[in-house]
């Protein structure tokens, strides 16, 4: 990355805030090191963490003073504030990224993430189907990462859908309190 100054580190199943600051010390001496060996001044990559424990919910305020930016990983942190393996046939049908509390949870992390000034994103599942992408949308989320697959029909849903009627239906569906409610909700619209 010499001088294209472009390099970003996302930081995966971070906990606490302890964690950044261990992986920001390590990742500032890497920088010195290739400064030395290299003779080069290098720019300190930006760093961001990826949201996919519950437990990085409820302390992104303070995570997110220390990073760059933030990611989702919807589909790990849907599993895990359920208590659901998705991949197991026995109880995936609980598995489902439009339970309140998954809804909610991403909510608060842009909320608090943008209170900071800095750009949240989401990729998994719900970024890459069209009827979940309008609610991320709503939400405020900056980017949605998805497969190259599910573009062209994100793009064209989140295109035709207005914000105002997106923050609309999110606003309504934040308020129920049944995951099967919300998803016939949002896919009657």
């Amino acid at each position: 990355a010499i001088g294209l100054d472009n390099l970003q580190v996302l930081l995966p199943m971070i906990s606490s805030v302890f964690e950044i600051e261990e992986a920001l010390h390590l990742i500032h001496r890497a920088v010195m090191e290739v400064e030395e060996e290299e003779g080069v001044p290098i720019v300190m990559p930006k760093v961001g963490v990826m949201v996919e424990v519950p437990a990085t919910v409820f302390q992104i305020a303070d995570m997110a003073q220390l990073i760059d930016f933030v990611s989702v990983g919807s589909n790990d942190l849907t599993q895990y504030m359920l208590a659901v393996d998705r991949n197991n046939t026995r109880v995936a049908d609980i598995y489902t990224p439009y339970h309140p509390s998954v809804l909610r949870a991403l909510q608060i992390v842009v909320d608090e993430v943008h209170r900071v000034g800095k750009p949240v994103g989401i990729c998994g599942e719900m970024a890459g189907d069209p009827a979940t992408a309008v609610l991320l949308m709503a939400m405020g989320f900056d980017s949605l990462s998805m497969s190259a697959s599910n573009l062209l029909t994100v793009r064209k849903t989140v295109c035709l859908t207005p914000l105002t009627e997106a923050k609309l239906l999110l606003d309504e569906v934040l308020a129920y309190d049944n995951p099967a409610q919300i998803r016939a909700t949002v896919e009657a619209k």
